[in-house]
């Protein structure tokens, strides 16, 4: 089972994707934050598979994110969303983008896609 931390400062969006996530992945949400402080306590906390950090969290720019969480929990995959498809270009140094607007099935494909290649690349603690 992929142990999966959300952070997202939509509430409602958290939880969609909570519930998509445990009843199609067989996933488990080992916590939902709203702020990047919250994000980088429980990432260390908890240190998860997978981290979905969505790019309207308030606090530093994507980049620096990025950076700071690879030091809470350097074995988490990390998977850039947003609402905005532009919005991918930012994400580069993670390892990929999802668009939240995008249909369930696709946020699944993506989310699976990424799982599947870090766990090929033999980091990933499940």
């Amino acid at each position: 089972m992929n142990r999966i931390l959300l952070a997202d400062p939509n509430p409602i969006l958290r939880s969609a994707l909570a519930l998509l996530l445990e009843t199609r992945l067989d996933a488990q949400i080992v916590g939902q934050v709203s702020s990047m402080e919250s994000l980088l306590c429980e990432a260390a906390a908890t240190q998860p598979d997978l981290i979905i950090i969505g790019l309207a969290l308030p606090g530093e720019p994507a980049q620096e994110r990025i950076a700071a969480l690879r030091q809470k929990a350097p074995r988490a995959n990390l998977l850039i969303s947003s609402a905005r498809p532009e919005s991918a270009r930012l994400s580069e140094s993670s390892a990929a983008f999802l668009c939240q607007v995008d249909p369930p099935e696709t946020i699944l494909r993506t989310i699976r896609a990424s799982i599947s290649s870090y766990l090929q690349e033999g980091e990933c603690h499940v």
